[in-house]
Parts: C-alpha cells; sequence; structure tokens
C-alpha cells in the first residue's frame, strides 16, 4: 500500500476534523439540505457495511449484507444510489416508515476500492436531484483521500 500523502492543513476541506474525519463528514452533509433527515456513514469491512456515526433517529440496521437494501447494493453494484422512493424498491430495508427516499454515495481511496458510503434518508420523496449529490459526492471523494488509517 502506498504511504498516505502528507496533506497541509490549507489543503483540508472546511468540514474536516482530524479527530473525528468520520462524525465531522456527517455532520457537514446533515447541514446541507433541511430535506436530509438521518445521514450516516457505512464502513465496509469485508462482506458486510458496519454502520459508523451518523445524526438522526437509531437505526436496527447497523450491520448490512453486501448486496442487501440500498446501501448494500451500491457496493455489489459499484455504484452510486439514488432512490426517488423506497416503496418501489424490493430489497428496501426500511429504518424508518417515514423514509421515501435515499441516496447511497460510496466512498473511494485514491485506487477506487471503495472504503464505505454515505447514506441519507429523506421523508421527501425524490429529495436528492443533481445538487445534492454532487455535494455529497464531493465530500465523499475528499473523504476517500483523508480517510483514517
Amino acid at each position: 500500500m502506498p504511504p498516505k500523502k502528507k496533506i497541509d492543513s490549507q489543503d483540508l476541506p472546511v468540514w474536516f476534523h482530524p479527530t473525528a474525519p468520520l462524525g465531522s463528514a456527517v455532520r457537514y452533509v446533515a447541514g446541507l439540505s433541511a430535506k436530509f433527515n438521518w445521514v450516516g456513514i457505512y464502513v465496509l469491512r469485508g462482506k458486510f457495511l458496519e454502520l459508523g456515526p451518523y445524526l438522526g433517529a437509531p437505526s436496527e440496521h447497523t450491520r448490512i449484507p453486501v448486496g442487501t437494501g440500498v446501501c448494500g447494493t451500491a457496493v455489489a453494484e459499484n455504484a452510486d444510489q439514488n432512490v426517488a422512493d423506497v416503496r418501489e424498491r424490493e430489497n428496501y430495508l426500511a429504518c424508518s416508515l417515514e423514509t421515501r427516499s435515499e441516496l447511497v454515495v460510496l466512498i473511494r481511496d485514491r485506487q477506487g476500492e471503495i472504503l464505505g458510503q454515505i447514506d441519507i434518508d429523506s421523508h421527501t420523496p425524490g429529495a436528492f436531484g443533481p445538487a445534492e449529490e454532487e455535494q455529497v459526492r464531493k465530500v465523499a471523494q475528499e473523504l476517500g483521500e483523508l480517510w483514517p488509517a
């Protein structure tokens, strides 16, 4: 594995806090839109996604097998997921009866390997347009570059 690039503090994103990088990313993303009702980071560990820091109601889905639900599908298909209406997904794992749409953006390292994902639920159908996707993808990219060792 190549050594981590030393990053000058001037190069750090405004949201980044070195003692809590995942938590600071969650807090920042949660503040991007009032339509974001739940924001969390799942960390990929083997064939499971494990829930890390999150803001919102507690979730019983703390460990998700790859391929299960929207989060697991994102990893299995190696693609972000933007689900305008979760009721139309057969494999949706309901975290809340109020959730109507979900956005999952993969976090990748510099070599493109999946490290985890940012998962966002909204009570609003179709809550995630191109602007929201772009904002979250930017944070996911920055987080992948700064991923804790």
